[in-house]
C-alpha cells in the first residue's frame, strides 16, 4: 500500500471527530453544589429588610370583585339555544339554602339573600375557615 492510501485510511471522518468530542465531554466531570435557602427571617443577600412603616392602610383602597352565587346548572348546547325571554333555568340549590359569597374568585363565606332599599344584598351567616379555603381552591 502506498503512503497516500495509508494517510487516507488514517484520516478521521467528520462523524468520527464529533463522536470523539462527545466522548471527551461526557468523560469530563462537572461538580454540582447545593444551595442552602436563606432563613425566612433574613432577607436574601443584596435585598434590604422589610420597611418597618408598612401597614395594611397601603392596600385598603384596592378594589376586589365580589360575587354572590345562588346556584348553577349545566345545560347541553341544544337546550341553551332554546332559551328566550320568559324561560326558566332551574338551579342546583334548594330554596332557603345559603348563597356563596365569592371574593376575587375564591369562596370566602355563605349567607342569605336579602333586599336592602330595593336592591339585593347578602346577610353573611358563615365565613369559610382557612382549611376550607385551601380545599376550595
Amino acid at each position: 500500500m502506498s503512503d497516500e492510501n495509508m494517510d487516507i485510511e488514517n484520516e478521521e471522518t467528520p462523524v468520527e471527530r464529533v463522536e470523539e468530542r462527545m466522548e471527551e465531554r461526557m468523560a469530563e466531570r462537572v461538580e454540582v453544589g447545593t444551595i442552602a435557602p436563606s432563613p425566612l427571617n433574613e432577607p436574601p443577600e443584596g435585598v434590604s429588610g422589610v420597611n418597618e412603616e408598612f401597614s395594611l392602610d397601603m392596600i385598603m383602597d384596592i378594589p376586589v370583585d365580589v360575587h354572590v352565587e345562588i346556584g348553577n346548572t349545566s345545560l347541553p348546547v341544544k337546550e341553551f339555544l332554546r332559551l328566550g325571554v320568559g324561560s326558566v333555568v332551574q338551579l342546583d340549590r334548594l330554596v332557603g339554602e345559603p348563597a356563596d359569597l365569592i371574593v376575587n374568585g375564591k369562596l370566602i363565606g355563605r349567607g342569605d339573600v336579602v333586599v336592602v332599599d330595593e336592591t339585593f344584598g347578602i346577610r353573611i351567616s358563615d365565613l369559610v375557615g382557612e382549611k376550607e379555603l385551601r380545599a376550595a381552591s
